[in-house]
C-alpha cells in the first residue's frame, strides 16, 4: 500500500488575503497534515481513520476524499483499476490549517501517482481547487497550492500556472496554535466586508506587492515589517476567543507577527529565533488552548505533498 502525505498550511499568510499561502512542518518531525493510503482492489473502497475521523461523515459518498476518487475516475482516468483508499485524518475540520485542502490534495496526488497520469501542475491544482470549494464554498488556492507544492506561494487564477514560489528567511520559526474549537469557513467568510474603501484597497495592493518583492530581494526583515492584515482580521478576530489577548501579549515576548491562520481559529506567530518561539508557545499553551487544542513550533515545509516510504 502506497502512502501520500499533504501538509497543513497557513492561508492568507497575514498580508496576502486569498493570494498567499504557506505550507508548514513541525520542527519535531511530527506529521501535521493528512495521509492517504492507496492500493489496487477488486472494487472501489474507502475507509476513514485517524484522530479526527469521527468529525467527518460516516457515509463514504459524503466524504471529500471518496468524491475525489469518483471524479478522477469519471473525468481523468476512466480505465483506472479499482482502488481502496484510506484517509488518515490528522487535522481537525474548521481549524484554519487547510484541513479540507489536505484531504483533497493527498487524495489527488495518490490517484495521480497510482494511475500514472500526466496532469500538469496547473491541471492538478485546478482539480484540487474545485473539490476544496465543496467545503469552503468557493475556489481558493491559498491552501491548495502551498499544500501541494510546499513553501510560500503567491497563488491565484491570474498567476501563471497558478503558483509563484517566494523565498523565505530560513531563520523564521512559526508557532501555530489551534485553540480546540472550530470556526466554520463559510461563517468566517460571511463576516468579511463586501467592499473595501479605495484607500484600503490601495494599501492592501501596496503592502502585498512590496512584501513579495522584498522577499525576492532577500530583504526579509523589511518584508516582515509589512505583515499586517487590514482586510480579514478586523472582521474575523471578534469570532476567535482569546485572539485579542494573544495579539497583545505575544509581541511582548518577541513575536514579529501575530495573525489568523486562514479563516481561523488557529493563530500563528512568526518569530526570529527558536527561543522566542518556545516562549510564545508556552504562553499559548497556558492562555489560548483548551483541552482539545494543540500547538506546534514549525518552519516552512519546502517539500509539499509527497509519498511516504
Amino acid at each position: 500500500m502506497r502512502k501520500f502525505y499533504a501538509p497543513a498550511s497557513i492561508g492568507n499568510f497575514c498580508v496576502g488575503f486569498d493570494s498567499l499561502g504557506a505550507a508548514i512542518t513541525p520542527i519535531d518531525g511530527q506529521l501535521l497534515g493528512d495521509v492517504v493510503h492507496i492500493q489496487e482492489a477488486d472494487t472501489d473502497g474507502f475507509e476513514c481513520i485517524g484522530e479526527y475521523a469521527h468529525k467527518l461523515p460516516a457515509d463514504p459518498q459524503e466524504n471529500l476524499a471518496f468524491q475525489c476518487l469518483t471524479h478522477f475516475r469519471a473525468h481523468v482516468k476512466p480505465d483506472m483499476p479499482s482502488v481502496f483508499l484510506k484517509l488518515e485524518k490528522k487535522l481537525p475540520v474548521g481549524s484554519g490549517l487547510g484541513s479540507s485542502a489536505c484531504s483533497v490534495v493527498a487524495t489527488f496526488a495518490a490517484l495521480n501517482a497510482f494511475a500514472s497520469t500526466a496532469l500538469s501542475q496547473s491541471q492538478m491544482i485546478e482539480l484540487m481547487a474545485d473539490f476544496e470549494a465543496k467545503v469552503s464554498g468557493a475556489r481558493h488556492y491559498d491552501n491548495i497550492t502551498p499544500c501541494y507544492l510546499g513553501g510560500l506561494q503567491l497563488t491565484a487564477e491570474l498567476v501563471p500556472d497558478r503558483a509563484l514560489a517566494l523565498p523565505v528567511d530560513p531563520s523564521w520559526y512559526i508557532v501555530v496554535a489551534y485553540p480546540g474549537f472550530t470556526l466554520n469557513t463559510a461563517k468566517a467568510r460571511a463576516v468579511l466586508p463586501a467592499t473595501l474603501p479605495l484607500s484600503d484597497s490601495v494599501e492592501f495592493a501596496q503592502r502585498m506587492s512590496s512584501f513579495c518583492t522584498l522577499l525576492q530581494l532577500n530583504r526579509f526583515d523589511e518584508a516582515v515589517a509589512l505583515m499586517q492584515d487590514n482586510v480579514a482580521e478586523p472582521s474575523r478576530s471578534p469570532l476567535i476567543e482569546g485572539f485579542k489577548e494573544a495579539n497583545l501579549s505575544l509581541p511582548e515576548l518577541g513575536a514579529r507577527v501575530v495573525s489568523i491562520s486562514g479563516a481561523g481559529p488557529t493563530l500563528f506567530a512568526l518569530c526570529d529565533s527558536l527561543e522566542i518561539a518556545q516562549q510564545c508557545q508556552n504562553w499559548l499553551q497556558s492562555h489560548y488552548l483548551n483541552e482539545q487544542g494543540f500547538s506546534h513550533i514549525c518552519q516552512l515545509d519546502s517539500m509539499g505533498t509527497r509519498e511516504l516510504v
